[in-house]
């Protein structure tokens, strides 16, 4: 189920707020709970075993560990050990046993010993949002292991933690030191619930109204054999647009519904195309993610701590494990390695980098240039497609009668004018978190509008899934 669906807006939210809002304050955990079991099993049943077995790992280390007595130091280490090895066994074997099969029967080919392949060896299905949900809840035993959180003696209110609809299959990643005072006690107020339909309804937005089109332009060229300079570039600036639309309009989304239950979450987005180096675009880009690689795996590799060439190991290592938690395929760990080889790189610069020495304008652009390139390994299929898609970018593939074509589609005056919105919205116009501070008549106008144009859009569109479902 997508947030984006008739079935979600008119039949599932509305029974989810009712049923919440209808339920006494000491049952209302429980039924956001059952609510999103609901909504995370109604593509596949048996995703919701996967969730409750580890939610149940994580809840019963916790517990351990805040157990009083004798040797509490050493059951706290192995709680802990037990609930990490535990969430990284089950990501690893969903996530990358397929991509590690297919690496195993390629490397005994390549050896010539095609007996030892694993011919028609079975698949494994990824969970949905099992990427986010997992570090989500390691981050509870985490915290709790180094007192930065207290432990959850109501199996429900963790469950619920865990489980909770609004970000359970695409984010943020809701860290539970974030959450836990609001799990105890929140505050409910119309204007809480008005910012979060208007959150909602902007999200949508963006994701129907210009994530969607640019995504359309964005296949196409990905999808071409061939492509002129020109027209690749075009494809590439679109997949830009809709991976930012796509994702900070699911997190909009996100942040809404869950203003909607009374909870609030961080930011998740904060124009990240404005940045001006990649030390900052990741400042702005995906921040729960950032955050927790950066609190739960840069930091304890030792941070910056342990002189500057520990410390480049530990940017590019970071990236690289950022890229593979994206996906199981090398162009994944590409584009980490292209993000933490930059990021080394203007760490070792420092104030005297190449960025400052440039007009804001200019640092803006190569910044995003150096993204853009990025996102080719992000979006190509495979390795050999991506290296085609390159070789388009910068005139090594010469264009055929199929351009005409592919420019026939791509220039669609539809396409276009969304594509240009698009970018007047990254660059110009103010950020959903900053106009939905204050709620006044105009906000409240311009946001019905806007949803009633993404509502009368998705009859026309008939797929339209989330791109970070996969992940």
């Amino acid at each position: 189920m997508v947030f984006s669906s008739y079935l979600f807006l008119f039949f599932f939210l509305p029974l989810a707020l009712a049923a919440y809002y209808l339920s006494p304050k000491k049952i209302k955990h429980l039924t956001l709970t059952l609510f999103s079991y609901a909504f995370y099993g109604w593509a596949n049943p048996s995703f919701m075993l996967l969730m409750w077995f580890t939610t149940t790992v994580d809840y019963t280390n916790g517990r351990i560990m805040g157990r009083p007595g004798s040797g509490s130091a050493r059951r706290r280490k192995l709680a802990l050990l037990c609930s990490i090895v535990v969430n990284l066994s089950v990501l690893a074997f969903f996530k990358y046993f397929n991509f590690g099969m297919e690496n195993y029967n390629a490397l005994m080919a390549a050896m010539g010993i095609p007996a030892w392949q694993f011919e028609g060896f079975f698949r494994v299905v990824l969970p949905l949002g099992i990427s986010f949900y997992t570090f989500q809840s390691m981050s509870y035993v985490v915290d709790v292991y180094r007192g930065d959180a207290e432990v959850v003696t109501n199996y429900i209110d963790y469950a619920c933690y865990v489980s909770m609809f609004p970000q359970l299959v695409a984010g943020p990643i809701v860290r539970f030191q974030d959450i836990a005072d609001q799990l105890r006690e929140r505050s409910y107020s119309w204007e809480k619930f008005a910012r979060g339909v208007a959150f909602f309804a902007l999200g949508m937005g963006k994701k129907i109204l210009l994530a969607n089109p640019c995504g359309k332009i964005a296949d196409v060229a990905f999808n071409a054999v061939d492509l002129s300079v020109f027209d690749a570039w075009y494809g590439l600036v679109a997949y830009s647009f809709q991976i930012y639309f796509d994702f900070s309009g699911y997190s909009d989304m996100a942040i809404g519904l869950g203003l909607m239950l009374g909870f609030v979450f961080a930011k998740n987005f904060d124009s990240p195309y404005k940045s001006r180096s990649i030390t900052e675009f990741w400042k702005r880009w995906h921040m729960s993610l950032s955050t927790w690689l950066r609190d739960y795996l840069y930091i304890p590799l030792g941070g910056n701590r342990k002189g500057q060439r520990r410390t480049y190991i530990n940017l590019a290592l970071v990236m690289l494990l950022g890229g593979l938690w994206h996906g199981a395929s090398w162009n994944f760990l590409i584009w980490g390695g292209i993000h933490g080889g930059y990021l080394a790189f203007e760490r070792a610069q420092g104030k005297e980098s190449i960025y400052h020495r440039l007009p804001r304008v200019m640092q803006v652009g190569l910044t995003f240039f150096i993204v853009m390139i990025a996102w080719v390994f992000f979006r190509a299929d495979t390795l050999p497609d991506a290296w085609r898609y390159f070789s388009s970018l910068f005139g090594g593939a010469p264009a055929t009668g199929a351009s005409s074509i592919i420019r026939g589609l791509i220039y669609n005056p539809y396409y276009l004018l969304h594509f240009i919105i698009a970018g007047i919205v990254v660059w110009a116009l103010p950020q959903t978190w900053d106009f939905t501070r204050k709620i006044t008549w105009p906000k409240i106008v311009w946001c019905i509008l806007v949803f009633g144009i993404a509502l009368i859009a998705l009859t026309t569109q008939s797929y339209n899934p989330f791109i970070y479902f996969i992940f």
